[in-house]
């Protein structure tokens, strides 16, 4: 009893600390700008100052969620066919409105790939080559949106379908009331129905990561995993990885942390995500064989270097010597770092010379090291910048680019001399009006409103169902937990910090409120592989 206590106070305290200094330098960041200089010491001071009320309202609402557990079984059923064709059917108007769908971001990227023969990794083979082939297939018929559509009535099912199958895991786990309202939230919460008519890979993407992490955290919850659950845990986890490289990142880190924690419990699951491992890794080599795929380019990874150089040759080009002015110049030729962005790298990134990095990347790490030395508030700044909407709630919302693009794309189709997608909205005006209203600013123009999409209150959000696990003490629950953790860490890493970036963690925000103890899950799959 004693130790339970000891154990509250101590992640309550963790976890308000975590809070108060992402209040605090992010209160800065919001309002950094491209020249302005962040002061850490009074973001430090604003966050001992927000310690105390952050641990009062923490502890509140621990023992507040504690209270839930006594609602975990209900003795009642829950269909997943059901489910599936309610999500499914609130994503239809969507379609109506986007119809065949929006077809921005990578789309003509992906498809110059398939209609050209030139395939790069740059981008998920296993979506490029989904979504290029449908498209194709609606060409070679004679109308290209037939195809486009094919490919959005596709993804709008599996996303149905994968969100259907989470919430039947969900009643094995916690009972039918909790996958009921799991299935209201996948049906009704607007970024669903949105991202659903999204040709965009972080939509399959998110539908298969959620309900891996589901199965997954169903088979550490149950003392045998059965055939169907493991095998449901590989392919899920397979195509979940297929999808992202940076999952795959995740997922092994992840590996490591569950068998430090739970050891000989976990290592069936352990193994089994292993197989979803080596299941990707053979497709992925398979499809960059048959295409002759070329890699991708290493400045992708680059993201934060790029910016922090950017941002001290800007502001403070004059601390540096001509040799390491020389060295950035080199980098990002015809000063390309004056299209510094403070919130998107894709502008300098863009016209990063790899090449020129790979030929020498000793000289480049000791000119990074020295401007680091010279400049490091810059360099801290350009990485607050960079990522305080993915962790922060924001008040305005500050990056380069719209939250969500909607509608088709009309950009980069010069190597297209046919007809392309095009949009044949049966509701133009709820078109505009959504891409204005929603997609540009993600609804923060609109009171109260936005805050249901904005990146940093979701983050938060998923944090805290977080740091209730370890409150509790449910150990299985909190490892499973720390698995879309790691894949956020991932994120931070990226170009920018974008609505469809946030949504693999909007997905798992159910299963992660859902209770479940150890010994109340049935292993059921087996029996007839969906919910009670």
């Amino acid at each position: 009893m004693q130790e339970g206590r000891a154990r509250k106070h101590i992640v309550t305290a963790l976890g308000a600390a975590m809070y108060a200094l992402l209040a605090g330098f992010g209160h800065q960041a919001e309002r950094l700008g491209t020249a302005g200089e962040s002061e850490p010491l009074r973001a430090l001071l604003v966050a001992a100052a927000l310690f105390v009320p952050a641990y009062a309202l923490l502890a509140w609402l621990l023992r507040r969620g504690e209270c839930g557990v006594e609602r975990v079984q209900r003795k009642t059923e829950f269909h997943a066919g059901r489910a599936f064709l309610m999500i499914l059917a609130c994503y239809m108007p969507m379609l109506l409105i986007t119809f065949p769908g929006s077809f921005a971001y990578d789309v003509p990227f992906q498809l110059e790939q398939v209609f050209t023969g030139k395939y790069s990794s740059h981008h998920p083979l296993a979506h490029t080559l989904l979504l290029g082939g449908l498209v194709k297939l609606g060409h070679h018929i004679g109308n290209i949106n037939l195809g486009a559509a094919l490919y959005t009535a596709i993804q709008m099912a599996a996303l149905a379908a994968c969100f259907a199958l989470t919430c039947a895991s969900i009643s094995r786990q916690s009972g039918a009331r909790a996958a009921r309202w799991a299935a209201a939230f996948f049906a009704l919460y607007p970024l669903h129905m949105m991202m659903a008519v999204n040709a965009t890979k972080d939509v399959l993407f998110s539908g298969l990561f959620v309900l891996t992490l589901a199965l997954v955290r169903e088979a550490l919850l149950v003392e045998r995993p059965g055939v169907k659950l493991a095998a449901g845990i590989a392919l899920c986890g397979a195509g979940m990885l297929l999808l992202r490289n940076n999952a795959l990142y995740a997922m092994a880190v992840w590996l490591v942390l569950l068998l430090a924690m739970h050891r000989r419990r976990a290592l069936r699951v352990a193994a089994v995500s292993l197989v979803a491992v080596v299941l990707c890794m053979g497709a992925n080599n398979a499809m960059k064989a048959a295409t002759g795929a070329a890699e991708g380019d290493l400045c992708e990874m680059l993201s934060w270097p790029i910016q922090q150089l950017a941002r001290a040759r800007n502001l403070h080009g004059d601390q540096l010597t001509q040799e390491e002015k020389q060295a950035v110049d080199e980098l990002m030729p015809k000063e390309s770092w004056r299209l510094y962005d403070p919130t998107i790298s894709d502008p300098v990134k863009f016209e990063f010379d790899t090449k020129a990095f790979l030929s020498d990347p000793g000289k480049y790490a000791k000119v990074y090291l020295s401007v680091a030395k010279k400049c490091p508030k810059a360099y801290w700044d350009a990485l607050l910048v960079h990522t305080y909407s993915f962790w922060y709630p924001y008040q305005r919302y500050g990056v380069s680019g719209y939250y969500l693009q909607m509608g088709i794309s009309d950009q980069f189709y010069d190597w297209c001399d046919f007809e392309r997608i095009s949009s044949q909205s049966l509701m133009p005006r709820v078109l505009a009006s959504l891409s204005w209203r929603f997609g540009a600013q993600g609804a923060m123009q609109i009171p109260g409103i936005g805050i249901l999409f904005n990146m940093g209150v979701i983050v938060w959000v998923m944090l805290y169902f977080v740091i209730r696990d370890a409150y509790m003490g449910r150990w299985k629950a909190f490892a499973c937990a720390l698995l879309p953790v790691l894949l956020w860490g991932t994120f931070l890493l990226g170009p920018v910090m974008a609505g469809r970036y946030v949504y693999p963690f909007v997905c798992c925000l159910p299963v992660m409120a859902s209770y479940a103890k150890h010994g109340n899950t049935r292993n059921k799959m087996d029996e007839d592989g969906h919910g009670e």
